[in-house]
C-alpha cells in the first residue's frame, strides 16, 4: 500500500476540518471539546434597517371647484415580487421587522459540571457561527432583533423562559437541543403559530401534527432516502450489498438503510463485517454497490484489499470518516469508484464556506468546527427566509433546495413536522473530490 499525504490536505490546502468534531447528538450531553471556561453571556443583536414600506400615502385629485381635498388614503398592496436566491416569487406583503429567540444551553453559570462545560463549548462554537453571519444579514431589507436565552439544558428553566412576554410574541424560535425540551417548545410554538427551528436534534415523535417545527439537521431517514434516490438514479440494475459491523453508525444509519430498502422495495443483501468475507460470493457481474458501515481504517483497508480483483464491477460507498484517513492508496480507492456520504460539504471548497473560514480564523485565531458552520448556515437560512417570505416561507420553500456553506436545506413535510432532506455524495476522481448528486 502506497503512503500518500492526507486527502483532506490535497483537497483544501491549509483548510483542514477535523472530522473528529462530527459528534452524534447523543454524545452532545457528554461533549468532546477541550475548553473548560464558561461561555460568555451572548449579547442581543439588532440587525439592519427597514428599507421597504408596504404602505403609501397619496393625495386625492382636486375637486371640480378647484378646492383640494387633502385626505390621506393608505393603499395596501396584496403581493410583491421577491428575488430569492436567483428566483422570482410573488409573495404576500409582509412585515419587515422580526424578533428571534435563541434558546440554547449556553451554561453561562460559572459553577457547572464538566459535562455542562463541554456542552457549553459546543454552544460557543455554534454561537460564534451565528455572530459571523451578522455582517451578511446587514444587507437584507428587514430588521432583526435576536435575543439569546440560556436554557441551561434544564426543562424547568425552559418552562420559566417560555413565560417571558418577549418570547410570547417572537417571529421565530431557534432551539432548544434536548428531546423533552423540544417537545415542550414545539407545543408552545404550535399554539402561538411561531416557526421553531430545531438546530441539532431531529425530533420525529410529537404529540400531534405540527407544521411549525423545522428539523434542519438531516435525520438518518432523510439521509437514507437521499442515498437511495442516488442509488436508483445512478446504479440501475445493480446489486446493493450492505456490510454491517454492529457499531454506532451501523445501528443508526445502517439499520435505517435496511428499513427503508424494505419499505421502498429496494433489493439488497446484508453481510456481517469481518476480515474474511468471500467477496466473489456476493459481488454480481452486473455491478454491485458495496455500502460499508465500518468507520475505521482497518475496516476500509480490508474491504479495499478484498475487492481489488472485482474493481470493474464495484462501487464502494463509505461514511465521511474515510475521507480523513491518511496513508491510504488512493489509486486503489479510485479503481473501486470510491464514494463518500456526508452532510458536511465543506471538504469541497465553496465561496460561502471559504468566506466563513477566513472570517473565523481572523476573528478567533482558530479553525471553525462543524457546529460553527451549523450556527452560521441556520441563522442565515432563518433570517433570509423571513426577509423574503415572512411567515409564509414554508409555502415557498417546501421541497426546494437552498444552498449554504456546509449544509443545504430542503424542507420536506412529514406526518408531524418538517425535515431537511439532504445528503452530500462525493466521489474521488483524479485525487480530487467531486459532488455527484
Amino acid at each position: 500500500m502506497i503512503s500518500v499525504q492526507n486527502l483532506q490536505r490535497l483537497l483544501s490546502g491549509n483548510r483542514k476540518l477535523s472530522f473528529l468534531l462530527i459528534i452524534p447528538f447523543l454524545l452532545i450531553s457528554c461533549g468532546a471539546f477541550k475548553k473548560s471556561q464558561p461561555t460568555p453571556w451572548p449579547s442581543d443583536d439588532e440587525i439592519g434597517e427597514v428599507k421597504n414600506e408596504t404602505e403609501v400615502e397619496t393625495k386625492d385629485e382636486p375637486t371640480s371647484d378647484g378646492d383640494k381635498v387633502l385626505s390621506k388614503e393608505t393603499k395596501h398592496k396584496k403581493y410583491e415580487e421577491v428575488n430569492f436566491k436567483g428566483d422570482q416569487y410573488q409573495v404576500p406583503i409582509h412585515k419587515k421587522e422580526f424578533e428571534i429567540a435563541v434558546l440554547l444551553p449556553f451554561h453561562s453559570d460559572a459553577s457547572n459540571s464538566s459535562k455542562d462545560q463541554r456542552r457549553s463549548n459546543i454552544m460557543l462554537e455554534y454561537y460564534q457561527g451565528m455572530k459571523l453571519a451578522i455582517p451578511e444579514l446587514e444587507h437584507l431589507e428587514s430588521k432583526f432583533l435576536i435575543r439569546y436565552y440560556d436554557t441551561d439544558n434544564d426543562t424547568n428553566k425552559l418552562k420559566e423562559l417560555l413565560k417571558n412576554p418577549k418570547i410570547e410574541n417572537v417571529d421565530l424560535i431557534l432551539g432548544p437541543t434536548d428531546n423533552d425540551q423540544l417537545r415542550i417548545a414545539a407545543f408552545f410554538a404550535r399554539k402561538r403559530e411561531i416557526p421553531l427551528i430545531s438546530p441539532i436534534t431531529t425530533i420525529d415523535k410529537l404529540w400531534s401534527d405540527n407544521p411549525y417545527v423545522f428539523n434542519v439537521n438531516p435525520s438518518d431517514k432523510m439521509q437514507v432516502q437521499e442515498f437511495l434516490h442516488y442509488f436508483n438514479q445512478n446504479h440501475t440494475g445493480e446489486k446493493l450489498l450492505i456490510v454491517r459491523d454492529g457499531k454506532y453508525f451501523d445501528r443508526s444509519f445502517g439499520q435505517t438503510l435496511v428499513e427503508e430498502c424494505i419499505a421502498k422495495g429496494v433489493k439488497y443483501q446484508e453481510v456481517k463485517y469481518s476480515g474474511k468475507i468471500r467477496w466473489n460470493e456476493h459481488v454480481s457481474d452486473e455491478g454491485t454497490v458495496v455500502f460499508h458501515t465500518g468507520r475505521t481504517k482497518t475496516a476500509m483497508s480490508n474491504v479495499v484489499t478484498g475487492l481489488q480483483n472485482r474493481s470493474k464491477e464495484v462501487t464502494l460507498v463509505g461514511p465521511e470518516d474515510w475521507m480523513d484517513l491518511s496513508s491510504v492508496d488512493y489509486a486503489q480507492l479510485q479503481k473501486l469508484n470510491i464514494t463518500y456520504i456526508s452532510t458536511n460539504k465543506t471538504q469541497i471548497p465553496n465561496d460561502m464556506a471559504d468566506k466563513l473560514y477566513s472570517s473565523y480564523t481572523s476573528s478567533y485565531n482558530g479553525t471553525p468546527s462543524f457546529y460553527t458552520y451549523m450556527g452560521y448556515d441556520q441563522l442565515m437560512f432563518a433570517c433570509e427566509s423571513l426577509d423574503a417570505f415572512g411567515k409564509y416561507f414554508p409555502l415557498f420553500l417546501e421541497n426546494k433546495s437552498i444552498e449554504y456553506s456546509n449544509t443545504d436545506f430542503r424542507l420536506i413535510k412529514s406526518e408531524n413536522s418538517f425535515h431537511n432532506l439532504y445528503l452530500g455524495i462525493f466521489q474521488l476522481k483524479e485525487d480530487r473530490l467531486i459532488k455527484v448528486n
